[in-house]
């Protein structure tokens, strides 16, 4: 009789040991969840809000330079009539077919923080891009998709502006280096 009293509340002490298991499981689980949603928000960067917006800038691309088995250009952002506002970082460009659909060229992006530099009427900043058009080995050109125009996304916190630029013909074979936007010099 004893054992059989002990088998009966065994099976529901260890179901009630395995509900209180899986219901602390399933709590601890939703706090990591609820703390994995948590994202950066405006206010956690300082000066947010003084940074640029499309209607504060004009943006374009240089033409392109030739330099040994490369072409770039620089991203100019030159602040319009009456503005003032930040900076800092690279921008992002994603390459755009005639339909507007990316295509595949890689970019790289420089690592770490970049200084935030203030564009204003007398203060234009620039990224530069570049990408190897000649093979070193064949000295061939490279092959690569032709786009028709370039996506930019502001260098900001939180990328949160982007602007399409139309591109100038040539083909793009990447990937495109982009470094930081500097002050533009002269």
């Amino acid at each position: 009789m004893f054992c059989s009293t002990r088998e009966n509340r065994r099976p529901g002490r260890i179901a009630a040991l395995a509900g209180a298991a899986a219901f602390a499981g399933a709590t601890a689980l939703g706090g990591l969840v609820v703390a994995g949603t948590a994202q950066a928000m405006p206010d956690d960067h300082p000066d947010f809000d003084r940074y640029c917006k499309p209607q504060q800038v004009d943006v374009t691309i240089g033409p392109l330079t030739h330099a040994t088995m490369h072409e770039g250009a620089d991203v100019r952002f030159t602040a319009k009539p009456g503005q003032s506002c930040l900076l800092g970082g690279a921008p992002s460009l994603s390459f755009l077919d005639a339909r507007g659909e990316p295509l595949d060229i890689t970019a790289e992006y420089p690592p770490g923080q970049a200084p935030v530099h203030t564009v204003d009427a007398q203060h234009p900043v620039a990224a530069a891009f570049s990408y190897q058009k000649t093979d070193p080995n064949t000295g061939s050109e490279l092959p690569g998709p032709t786009p028709a125009a370039v996506d930019i996304a502001f260098p900001a916190p939180l990328g949160a502006y982007t602007v399409t630029v139309p591109w100038n013909g040539a083909t793009v074979p990447g990937p495109v280096t982009v470094t930081a936007v500097n002050p533009v010099q002269g």
